[in-house]
């Protein structure tokens, strides 16, 4: 798989493992990101996000869905392997530049490595 693809094994899709990861997963917090992790063994990297409507407008929300879409897809290499990861914007997303947004991404990564599975 080349490394800055998105593809559709990499995405979380279905309501089940949302809700797998969510009631499951551990738990790290950055700014204003809250990400949601499940370690699986057998699996890949797969991110999962949400972006509920007190976030913002619609424009809004999916523009933090396309950024945080977009770290992943160039960072994915800094997640821990066999990660499945919910990443949940704050409403402090709404404001947040690139970089912002890169910087807790960043931070959420170096949690999830530190995490005892």
């Amino acid at each position: 798989m080349h490394v800055a693809r998105f593809p559709k094994e990499s995405r979380l899709r279905k309501r089940r493992d949302f809700v797998t990861v969510q009631q499951t997963g551990r738990k790290v917090s950055a700014d204003c990101l809250l990400g949601l992790a499940l370690k699986r063994p057998d699996a890949g990297r797969r991110l999962g996000v949400t972006v509920s409507s007190t976030v913002g407008n619609a424009v809004v929300r999916n523009r933090v869905k396309r950024r945080l879409r977009e770290l992943f897809r160039t960072r994915q290499g800094a997640l821990p392997e066999g990660i499945e990861l919910v990443v949940i914007a704050r409403q402090s997303a709404a404001e947040a530049d690139f970089d912002r947004l890169a910087k807790a991404y960043d931070k959420l990564a170096r949690e999830l490595h530190k995490v005892r599975w």
